[in-house]
């Protein structure tokens, strides 16, 4: 029964498989941000990532197994160590600051990582971006504002998961270099591995025997979490960006619901608004990507 659903899933246009993975990751990441909340109800946020990055790695084995230890080679040792500093602070922020932030809030916030890697971009790898682009990015952080809602009193949760982003974006950038000379395995895998002298320091405060019922709960958190990249990076490689990218904000979606459903959290209008800003900058900045990528690419090919 499932080899054929999975057959006839394959016999579909490559368009059309790029979009089913696209909305799978994102309803994957949604859930996962429901897992989350769940875990830290009973257990400390750092104490959920310190055990999500052990699952993590025990799903990946069966992956090491098929490749070989020769796929976890690594030639850049100093930038997978930088990443995985980085990427601790990033996920940790992320866990603390999605425990106690509305679904729906921690999710818009978090589509600013595309803006914030931009902007990193800039800085580091000293990227060339037109006005229309700096507006872009502008109109982003304005919407971030809005769903944080300084005027009101600027919350702890938002404000960690803004940093998360940040963060994240940074690891993004590392990741995007880290493809010259890595392979895609070792990349995720030592990322992972990466993690957990970071989660397993600042989580011995709060380290307890979790119940079965909470280990099941951090499983399913590593799984969906590993389901999301798996199911981008399996999009991306079968679709551009800037098409994919829309699709990627039904997370919004998925993420009120389970909020209403589980925590009965109604957002507010500055949420719709805020993200409607963002989603909006996104997508200019990652058309703008995109166009730029192939002026260069015929510039290039005009060359030869």
């Amino acid at each position: 029964m499932i080899n054929k659903f999975i057959n006839s899933i394959k016999k579909l246009p490559t368009s059309i498989i790029a979009i089913i993975l696209m909305i799978f990751s994102g309803m994957c990441a949604s859930t996962m941000h429901c897992f989350i909340r769940f875990a830290t109800l009973e257990n400390h946020p750092f104490q959920v990532a310190f055990y999500r990055t052990v699952f993590v790695l025990i799903i990946f084995l069966p992956i090491i197994f098929k490749e070989g230890l020769t796929s976890l080679r690594v030639v850049d040792k100093k930038l997978q160590s930088y990443r995985a500093i980085v990427g601790s602070v990033a996920m940790c922020c992320m866990f603390f600051g999605i425990s106690i932030t509305e679904l729906a809030k921690a999710t818009a916030l978090l589509f600013t990582v595309p803006i914030f890697s931009t902007i990193l971009a800039i800085f580091f790898l000293k990227e060339i971006v037109g006005l229309r682009r700096w507006m872009a990015m502008i109109l982003g952080l304005i919407g971030a504002l809005v769903v944080i809602r300084p005027d009101v009193g600027l919350g702890l949760g938002p404000l960690i998961i803004l940093f998360g982003a940040i963060s994240w974006s940074g690891s993004l950038l590392m990741a995007k270099k880290l493809t010259i000379t890595e392979t895609n395995t070792s990349m995720t895998f030592w990322q992972a591995a990466g993690l957990i002298p970071a989660t397993l320091i600042l989580s011995i405060p709060f380290l307890k025997l979790p119940s079965f019922e909470q280990l099941i709960i951090c499983f399913f958190i590593a799984l969906t979490g590993t389901l999301t990249h798996f199911c981008l990076n399996a999009a991306l490689a079968r679709a551009e960006i800037s098409s994919l990218l829309p699709l990627d904000y039904l997370r919004l979606i998925w993420s009120v619901t389970l909020g209403f459903v589980f925590f009965s959290e109604i957002p507010l209008n500055t949420i719709w608004v805020g993200s409607a800003l963002i989603i909006f900058a996104t997508t200019y900045i990652a058309y703008r990507q995109v166009k730029k990528s192939k002026l260069t690419s015929i510039g290039i090919n005009n060359n030869i």
